[in-house]
Formats: C-alpha cells, structure tokens, sequence
C-alpha cells in the first residue's frame, strides 16, 4: 500500500489555497518580544529575501533612463506606475508655507491621500481575483513604507516594510524571471520618491543615532549598493568621498546616491557628520567587505532592535507571527499604557503587559511538534542560486487553521512569558556575545555592530 508524501512548502513561497489573509497587527511591544521575533517566520522569510535580493543585484548597474524603462514582468512595470502616481500626489499637496522646527504638517495631507488612492492601485495592479484577498496586507507594508503621519519622520523601519511589500509580491508568483535590473528600477523608484518626500516635507529621521549611525535614513539601500560593485568596480570604497566622482556614479549606483543625498542635505566635513560612512571609506579596502559588515550591521541595528521593529507588524498570510521551528503561534500579548510612561522615564518595562488572559499568564495559540530536529530543515528547491530553506509539513487534527500558507493545528494553551533562544545562526547572521551587547533607553541589552566599534569608542575618550 503506497502513501502519498506531502512535500513541505518551501518558505518563499505561499499556498494560496491554504492561506489566510488578515489587516496586519502589532506584536513587539518591549526586548522580550523582539527576541520573539528573532524566531519568527516572518524574519525567516526577510531574511530569505534579503538574500535573495543581494544575490540578484551582484555586479548590476541600475538601467540608464529609469523613466523610461520597461521591464518584462507586467507587476514591475506596474510598481514603477504606482510610485510615479504617489510622487504625482506630492506635486499635488505643496508644504504648507511658514518655518517650522519638526516635519510639515502638509504630509499629513498627502498620507491621508494615499490612503485613499493606495487600494485602488494595488487592485489595478493585482486584477486577478486568487490574490484579491491578499491586498489587505500589501496595502499596508507599501502604506507603511513612506514614513509615519503621526511623527513625521522616516528611517529604516519604513524601508524595511518596503522590501516586505516586494518580497510580498515575490512569494505570490508575481516576479517570474526577476532580474537585478528589474529589482534595481524599483528600488531607484522607491528611493527617488523618499528623498522627494524628505526634502518636500523635511521629514525628521526615525530613530537616528546622530553621528554614530550609518546613515539617518538609509541602510538597505547602502547593502544593495555595496553588491552592485562586488566585482570590477569602477569606484574604490576610499574614492566614495569624492562629491564629484559619487554624483558621476549616483545614476548608476545605490549606494553613491545615498552619499550624494547626505552631501546635499548636510554641511561640513563629511568626516564629522557622518564619521561612521567615512570610516568606512577609510578602514575598509573591498566592497565585499563593505557588504559583508553592512549586512551584519543591519542584522544588529534594524533587525534586531526593538525602536525599529515595534513598528513592523504582522498578519496571517506573508509575516506571520509563528515561530519557525516548532510552527507554533509565538506569544501574544498586549501592550499596556502604563508602558508609554515607563519607557518615557527611561525603565524597562519587561514585566508592565497585559496579557489578552484575565489571569496572569496569556493565551497562546500552538502547534504540536512537528518534528525532532531544531535546526532548520533545508529545501532541494532553488530560486536562482540561493539555497532554500522550506517550511514543515502539515498535521492534522481536529480542529485545524490557515497561517502563513500552512495548515496548522490549533489547541489554546495557558503559558507563562518565558524567553526565547536566539535564533539559529546562518549566512546573515552571527552569534550573540557579551561583549557586543548594549544597554537601550529602555533598559534593555541589544546587540552592538561590529562595524566601526573601535572608531566609536576612540571618539567617544576624546569628547570626554
């Protein structure tokens, strides 16, 4: 007697059939859920992406003549109209007149328009009735992606919802055959309508480290630029403070148009407003190497870092909030208001929840174990070069849901809070050690980047 052996679905990809779209909602609220997230699918598959995408871009120049460049896949053609109509609606809502400290209140003006006009492109641009349902979670990754209405700011939170919203597209089937040039013309779209909106509305930077950051708005796009010159660049990384030399370039490169941006919008040696990119221009001789401290970088200082990911919310179809070894649904719990006024007065507030239980521990929803092994199974599939990891089988069982494209068994549990393991170490990822941790204002340990630590530290003896 033959059975039939169900093949697990490998993570870049999503079974419509068994997928279950929902408006994203929040679920890092504090350190503790951010180290949930670590062990979540969703940064699985952002990561996965991230991969994905650095490899397509290796070596390749942006097109020339980005207006006028007309992709072979229909859905990129169909971002690059999309953010064309968006940079229109910019056009249409001038700032309001008048100095002003903080960030125009015109911008308000313009995200309640694309809230309005948002739904209607991605319905333009997805007619096909299958992925109808899965609008309610793009809209708000590419709504989210343009900086917040509220603080009028923008930094690499919003970018990272912006490869989400690509990746998003990428797990539906939308991106067959893409390119690095298809990739680049919509990332070159995406960053054109930013710096527009930036300079329009002089949006403040979310989050900024001040000088000891990388950049006050910008860091994917530095890891995609870093790619693009891998091979036979025509620029050495010691050459990227030449302002003549980066504009040449900027039309060309990612990452020369995030140093012509900074050149524009501030004043001064470039080694003191922006100390970390000089050092690196300085200290490091290959742009492999760049990419490489670059992408360890982004793993500790966006990915990893409770400011940044707060804002990166979850649903049931492309990011969801389960973890991705056991394939049960992480702990949920709700923020409470008293928290806003702790983080103010700079505590931790690890143990101020309230959890969605009337007692003091939370309901969970979870999965029985699907398998022994913890590390992460891998997939014979491929997408281009990539090695994939896949997604466990199915179980079944009385009583059954759709997540994330997987049919999961669902039994509701009463869990204390308890701390997650960090993540399995893999290609874009390095172990915690206790020498590379750091204190936040909210009183809680993260990760500090290797790169430029010891520049940061010199600095820091001579100031005092």
């Amino acid at each position: 007697m033959s059975h039939k052996i169900h093949k697990p679905t490998p993570i870049y990809l999503l079974d419509l059939k068994a997928t279950n779209f929902s408006l994203p909602v929040k679920r890092i609220f504090d350190s503790q859920t951010t180290q949930d997230f670590q062990s979540s699918i969703a940064l699985q598959r952002l990561r996965f992406f991230l991969q994905r995408y650095i490899e397509l871009v290796a070596n390749v120049e942006i097109p020339p003549h980005p207006d006028s460049y007309v992709s072979e896949i229909l859905m990129v053609n169909s971002i690059i109209h999309l953010l064309n109509e968006l940079s229109t609606i910019v056009q249409d809502t001038p700032p309001l007149k008048g100095p002003r400290r903080y960030g125009n209140l015109a911008c308000r003006d313009w995200h309640s328009k694309i809230e309005v006009e948002l739904p209607k492109l991605l319905e333009k641009a997805i007619p096909s009735p299958d992925l109808q349902p899965s609008i309610i979670e793009l809209n708000y990754y590419i709504a989210n992606s343009f900086g917040s209405s509220t603080r009028l700011d923008y930094g690499t939170g919003h970018e990272l919802s912006f490869m989400a919203f690509i990746a998003a597209l990428d797990m539906l089937g939308l991106f067959p055959d893409l390119t690095g040039k298809d990739l680049l013309i919509m990332f070159n779209a995406y960053y054109s309508l930013v710096r527009e909106l930036i300079l329009t509305y002089t949006l403040e930077p979310a989050g900024s480290h001040g000088v000891w950051g990388l950049d006050d708005h910008f860091h994917l796009a530095y890891i995609l630029g870093s790619s693009q010159w891998l091979n036979n660049a025509p620029l050495t990384p010691k050459e990227i403070t030449n302002s003549r030399l980066v504009k040449d370039y900027s039309t060309k490169n990612l990452y020369c148009q995030c140093i012509e941006f900074v050149l524009t919008v501030k004043s001064g040696p470039f080694a003191e407003h922006s100390p970390i990119l000089y050092d690196i221009s300085t200290s490091v001789s290959a742009w492999r190497k760049v990419q490489r401290g670059l992408i360890k970088m982004y793993m500790d200082e966006v990915l990893n870092k409770f400011p940044v990911v707060q804002h990166f919310w979850f649903g049931t179809g492309f990011y969801p909030w389960i973890n991705f070894q056991t394939l049960r649904e992480l702990p949920v719990y709700e923020h409470s208001p008293e928290d806003d006024d702790n983080n103010n007065n700079n505590n931790n507030n690890n143990n101020n929840l309230v959890q969605r239980s009337s007692s003091s521990t939370s309901t969970v929803t979870s999965r029985p174990l699907p398998h022994t092994s913890t590390a992460f199974p891998q997939s014979s599939g491929r997408m281009g070069s990539t090695k994939l990891p896949s997604m466990m089988g199915s179980m079944t069982s009385p009583s059954t849901r759709q997540i994330g494209g997987m049919t999961a068994a669902t039994t509701t549990t009463k869990m204390a809070r308890t701390t997650m393991p960090p993540p399995t170490t893999n290609f874009l990822t390095r172990p915690m050690h206790p020498s590379n941790t750091r204190t936040t204002r909210d009183g809680t340990s993260s990760i500090r980047s290797n790169v430029n630590t010891n520049t940061i530290n010199k600095n820091l003896k001579n100031s005092q």
